[in-house]
């Protein structure tokens, strides 16, 4: 196989890859949302369940994404009922941001998919099989992780 039919399968492979996970997580979130949650909120609140007393500019850090944008998806998910924004006793001029119940069963709803979904490759790829995989999918994480575009 040449170069250059490698560098075409890859991107192939790596487009189909991420549109697949993409589609599934948009319809796994708005399903168990009925229809009332993007995937983009979704992470926020995972990030959130995840962080204690996380602020907009965390979230915005570890979202990748301008801190306007995160106040504008907080203000949306304060308004449907799934976080919270306490003024923080510290720092006044900070708010903490905190899951309702709502976002908490959003959130083991969501755990409960991502679940489903790792037992599913488990079951089928027989991942104990191919130890290789595993490893060049990390290897492939840790280098989009390192990546500046």
């Amino acid at each position: 196989m040449t170069d250059q039919e490698i560098e075409l399968l890859l991107n192939q492979v790596l487009k189909d890859m991420f549109y697949s996970v993409l589609r599934l997580q948009e319809k796994s979130v708005s399903k168990l949302a009925n229809g009332n949650l993007s995937r983009t909120e979704m992470h926020a609140l995972e990030i959130i369940q995840d962080v204690p007393d996380a602020t907009l500019t965390q979230l915005a850090d570890i979202l990748g994404i301008t801190k306007a944008t995160v106040s504008v998806s907080v203000s949306r998910l304060v308004e449907k009922g799934y976080l919270e924004k306490i003024r923080s006793e510290d720092d006044r001029r900070k708010s903490i941001l905190r899951l309702t119940e709502s976002g908490e069963v959003m959130c083991k709803k969501h755990t409960q998919f991502h679940d489903m979904l790792i037992n599913s490759i488990m079951r089928e790829f027989r991942v104990a099989e191919y130890p290789e995989v595993l490893k060049s999918m990390q290897a492939l994480v840790n280098f989009f992780n390192n990546l500046r575009v």
